[in-house]
């Protein structure tokens, strides 16, 4: 990052200068003192622009920056010869266009396309050269038009370059200074050829010198690798997130309702007028007892009660449509959601199917497609970690395409939520860690995007204090109501934190893999999290500083390289703790790039992460995921 912004402010200042000494040789002629010194200064940020490329790690297109620092010296050279040998300074331009040419073909190979474009506008050239009668150009017309023909075939693969790249905009800069650097050529022509107006003199520097400056700064943000992302598709995103952050404080965004016990929810369903009620769970909750309690209070409390118990992880439409059909048979009037993020998710999905009866579930997909008021939800979490009894969002997987994709609405947002910690006590150590390692990823994606606020800010910096001290506890003594208790509040916060914040490409990643494979959420979220960290590098460092001194990770004296480096290495250690892999063994390589794609659409441009990536960046973090044959 201090790379990128020394770089742009050496680019500006060298910028300034050249426009400051081309007015300055407008206005007071000069050649030999302001024409040069422009002339050397853009060699000079093509210089500056060649070395930054390769301290930034920009060094997949080595031949394009080459070539293009020397076109840009072979122009300084034809710039300064042209003062007082028209025709040897014309030769040295033509061959500076001959290297821009082959620069640019470094980017993108030679097609006919290129030669149909360039031919074209070497056919206007030739007209414009030709048809009026107002040059005289004597001998001088065959180097006219051999030059023409050169400038036009180096307008002509800028331009068809930017057909070859499908985002557009990468390579916006080669084209811009190519065009200016033609037409300035073009005023060139009637200046010294044509008996008319000194104003074409000036208009020939006036375009000249900011095509050169483009021309040279492209070295950098040109010819950059194919991975990343293009800077229109940048815009679009951070635009895009930027509306959504301004909108926050209008948007609806509520709390549920905090519910400490099962008395609790008893009195709560007998004020809702709630008579009959559906239990969302699956067989192994309530194979366990764990809502036996919850059960016999609401029978002696003479509420009807039906249950559905078919959830499994990573739940499908097909299970939403069978619950539907409970529901609806029954007259439920609310539903509980006991379990985890799955049963959450579904219990959601049934009851907006239920305000929708005639919308499909693929049609709720995306942003605010559920707007109607819901039935009321209980949401009894009995893992601290899903964060679900807080969120707007359902994730749900189609049963037939297996494709994993969220439904975020405000109304989803459960009325209630129960954190009694004893649903927790004597949980699995492994649905301890990969469910605390989940609130952990919630609490640090909702922290370091663009999108938080002072209250997601203090929420994510409280959950992450209270896993930090809890999780481990409750992973090696089950029975700690104190620690339980903790992690709850954790994941709540965390929660609240992420549903109005947002998160990252951890959880777009881990969906894909969700919705291809059936990978636990909160297991492959510990997998991912310390990888996408590292990919977002110094963009999240200042943030993961921040947790890591609050947390107690880090000294107060640590640098920000050096805290955040301790957060991530922390995570590393968590997983190593808990027996969490660092790889997923169920990727398989021919799957990664419809995986990275998919990451890709759902990352893109909804979270407003602090590194933008693309699917060619994501496919780099599936590949270290991938496991290594032996």
């Amino acid at each position: 990052m201090e790379k990128r912004k020394t770089l742009f402010w050496l680019n500006l200042a060298l910028a300034l200068t050249i426009i400051a000494v081309d007015i300055a040789y407008i206005l007071l002629g000069q050649a030999y003192t302001y024409k040069t010194t422009a002339s050397v200064l853009f060699v000079v940020l093509g210089i500056v622009n060649f070395v930054f490329a390769f301290f930034m790690g920009k060094e997949r297109s080595k031949l394009f920056k080459y070539f293009m620092l020397t076109a840009l010296i072979f122009a300084c050279l034809g710039d300064i010869v042209l003062i007082e040998h028209f025709i040897i300074g014309a030769v040295l331009f033509a061959i500076g266009h001959v290297f821009f040419f082959i620069a640019y073909s470094t980017l993108y190979k030679i097609k006919f396309r290129d030669v149909l474009i360039s031919l074209a506008i070497f056919g206007v050239a030739l007209i414009v050269i030709l048809v009026p009668d107002i040059f005289s150009f004597g001998s001088m017309l065959p180097v006219v038009i051999v030059y023409a023909f050169i400038i036009s075939f180096m307008l002509g693969k800028s331009i068809s370059n930017l057909f070859a790249n499908k985002y557009l905009g990468k390579d916006i800069l080669i084209m811009l200074g190519s065009l200016l650097f033609f037409l300035s050529d073009l005023m060139l022509l009637f200046n010294v050829f044509a008996d008319i107006s000194d104003i074409f003199d000036t208009m020939c520097l006036v375009l000249y010198y900011p095509a050169e400056i483009l021309l040279a700064i492209s070295i950098t943000y040109c010819g950059r690798d194919d991975k990343e992302m293009s800077v229109f598709k940048m815009m679009y995103c951070r635009i895009f997130q930027q509306c959504f952050h301004i909108m926050i404080p209008l948007l609806p965004y509520r709390q549920p309702k905090i519910l400490k016990n099962m008395d609790e929810v008893i009195d709560t369903l007998k004020t809702e007028n709630v008579d009959n009620i559906l239990l969302v769970t699956d067989k192994s909750i309530r194979g366990l007892g764990l809502t036996r309690e919850l059960e016999d209070k609401i029978n002696k409390a003479g509420i009807k009660l039906f249950v559905f118990e078919d959830i499994l992880p990573n739940p499908t439409t097909k299970m939403v449509e069978e619950g539907l059909k409970v529901y609806n048979e029954n007259q439920c009037k609310g539903a509980i959601a006991f379990g985890g993020g799955s049963v959450m998710d579904t219990a959601k999905v049934i009851l907006a199917r239920q305000a929708y009866p005639k919308k499909s579930i693929t049609k709720m997909k995306g942003l605010l497609k559920v707007r109607k008021k819901l039935p009321p939800l209980f949401a009894v979490p009995t893992t601290a970690g899903t964060g679900s009894e807080t969120t707007l969002a359902a994730v749900i997987t189609d049963a037939d395409t297996h494709d994993k994709y969220a439904i975020n609405s405000f109304p989803l947002i459960p009325k209630y939520a129960v954190l009694d910690y004893k649903t927790t006590i004597n949980l699995p150590k492994n649905i301890t860690s990969t469910t605390g390692m989940d609130a952990l990823t919630h609490a640090v994606e909702a922290y370091i995007g663009h999108s938080t606020t002072r209250l997601t800010r203090k929420m994510s910096e409280d959950a992450v204090k209270l896993i930090v001290e809890n999780l481990k506890i409750c992973y090696d003594s089950p029975n700690n109501e104190e620690a339980r208790e903790n992690m709850l509040k954790a994941s709540y916060y965390a929660g609240v934190s992420f549903t109005i914040s947002y998160v990252g490409y951890v959880h777009a990643i881990a969906h894909s893999l969700g919705g291809q494979y059936g990978t636990p959420h909160g297991f492959a979220n510990a997998v991912i999290l310390p990888h996408v960290l590292k990919k977002y590098g110094v963009r999240a460092e200042k943030k993961l500083a921040k947790l890591a001194k609050i947390s107690g990770i880090a000294l107060q004296e640590d640098d920000r390289k050096t805290a955040s480096d301790k957060f991530i290495e922390y995570i590393e250690e968590l997983n190593k703790y808990f027996n969490i892999p660092t790889t997923i063994k169920d990727l398989k390589e021919e799957d990664i790039n419809a995986l990275a794609k998919h990451a890709e659409k759902e990352g893109n441009p909804l979270y407003p992460v602090p590194k933008l990536l693309s699917k060619e960046e994501l496919k780099e973090i599936y590949f270290v995921l991938l496991v290594k044959e032996n």
